[in-house]
């Protein structure tokens, strides 16, 4: 049984998408009609009364109460009711792991851009893309890609959006400080200089949230041109042993942060869990690093205590040399191979992604939205295209456009997760602490166990 719903206030006007002035090369995929319009003026929606659906996400307190929100008004629209579950970004995959063994995981889940560690849980979404279920008319070729198996073509989800990995800083502490604003350019060296320069003047590590691994990876990717740590595909390491770039910056990150420059390791471990909750959101740091779809929640908490963020680039290696900085899928929503509500899920998939009214609600929280309809709808609305909104559109622009910036990082190998831990945990913490002597001490020992650690996966994985 189907029943008809109009759609509510819907937007008016139009505006240029912003897909298009991207620099990501992409055109949008022609189709004479769209099979599953969900912003039809006439759509019928399906009557899933007496149905229900499970669903599974991590985020700030922010992104769950416009998810909830997103939720309802599916429930209302199709009588589904939809139950939730919501972690934090470190609980949230030792919840996963234990549902993935139990074979207990929710009918549609948030992954990441480690989707290759647990691609037995994927349902690929091709036949249901195909047959017009989900409706990709308004999303290009290339953002189709960002959440597409490279090997066989299995769509392992529907992006929640573009992002990027950047920071975030306080004009009102650089300025206090007489520090230079970070530039599209800056470097290495810059970031040092401007932290010494503001611990020394506030008293307070300058930064208290890095994300230690991409940092790592994106020296190695800085410092040489078409250089990665893994392979596009995730099947093997593109590093080649050449230790100079990890002991770089592993020595930097450890002066630094020895210095009182960089936050220690126990204030990292009180405020990564939550962007909100970060030190910069107080007037107490001047810099933060995150994803740029995280900027929307940490600009609204910094905002009760009247601070301004702004954002910038990773710094670089050299200055004109390569920025490493890649714009890709900041996660996707994905439907449980063993579900079995599959069909239900694509079409609550469909609406996630192409409905202009949810996401009026979500608003490219989880990064900018895909879909090209979505993006001129919102940038028509001047309530939800705000300052902090525009920034985050005008910088994951700018990012596109920079040379050799892709619209896909890497994939994360299963080996990923468990290299990263050590990297940080056992090496980076290691010679904070005294274990390792040097820099370049502990950048040989992690290359050596990064190694170990990805074989033993091979190895499973060839087993199986």
């Amino acid at each position: 049984m189907m029943r008809k719903i109009s759609r509510r206030d819907f937007l008016r006007g139009s505006a240029a998408a912003l897909a298009g002035t991207m620099a990501f090369g992409a055109t949008v995929m022609a189709e004479e009609s769209a099979a599953n319009d969900v912003n039809a003026e006439d759509y019928a929606w399906p009557d899933y009364s007496g149905e229900t659906l499970s669903f599974m996400w991590w985020g700030s307190d922010t992104r769950h109460e416009i998810t909830i929100e997103v939720i309802e008004m599916y429930k209302e629209l199709t009588g589904l009711d939809i139950e939730y579950e919501y972690y934090d970004g470190t609980n949230y995959w030792t919840v996963f792991q234990a549902k993935m063994a139990s074979n207990s995981l929710t009918d549609v889940f948030q992954m990441g851009n480690n989707w290759t560690t647990y691609y037995d849980t994927v349902q690929p979404l091709n036949s249901y893309i195909e047959d017009g279920t989900i409706d990709t008319s308004a999303i290009s070729d290339t953002m189709l890609s960002t959440t597409t198996n490279p090997e066989n073509g299995d769509v392992t989800g529907i992006s929640n959006g573009t992002n990027t990995r950047c920071f975030a800083y306080n004009p009102a502490i650089f300025d206090e400080c007489g520090v230079a604003y970070p530039t599209e350019t800056w470097t290495w060296d810059d970031f040092a200089a401007a932290c010494r320069t503001i611990t020394e003047v506030t008293g307070n590590p300058a930064i208290t949230t890095l994300e230690y691994q991409t940092v790592v990876f994106t020296v190695v990717t800085q410092w040489k041109e078409g250089y990665n740590f893994y392979s596009m595909d995730g099947s093997e390491f593109d590093f080649d042993g050449d230790l100079e770039p990890l002991v770089y910056i592993i020595d930097l990150l450890d002066t630094l942060m020895k210095e009182g420059c960089i936050g220690d390791w126990g204030i990292y471990n009180e405020v990564s869990s939550n962007i909100e909750s970060d030190w910069i959101a107080y007037g107490d740091a001047a810099m933060c690093m995150l994803s740029s779809n995280q900027f929307s929640a940490l600009s609204t908490a910094a905002a009760e205590s009247g601070i301004e963020l702004e954002l910038a680039t990773i710094p670089r290696v050299y200055s004109d040399g390569q920025s490493g900085m890649v714009v890709r899928s900041s996660q996707q929503l994905t439907i449980y191979s063993g579900s079995e509500k599959k069909d239900i899920a694509a079409n609550f998939l469909n609406f996630w992604v192409n409905s202009i009214e949810a996401n009026k609600i979500l608003n490219c929280e989880r990064g900018v939205s895909i879909n090209s309809d979505v993006l001129t709808a919102l940038q028509a609305d001047e309530e939800l295209t705000d300052e902090t909104t525009a920034k985050i559109y005008a910088f994951i622009d700018m990012v596109g456009g920079f040379e050799n910036a892709a619209n896909s990082s890497p994939a994360e190998p299963a080996a990923n997760e468990e290299i990263c831990d050590v990297l940080k945990e056992e090496y980076l913490q290691g010679l904070y602490s005294g274990k390792y002597s040097s820099a370049e001490e502990t950048a040989e020992a992690f290359w050596e166990e990064a190694q170990e650690i990805f074989a033993t996966y091979q190895d499973t994985e060839d087993a199986e």
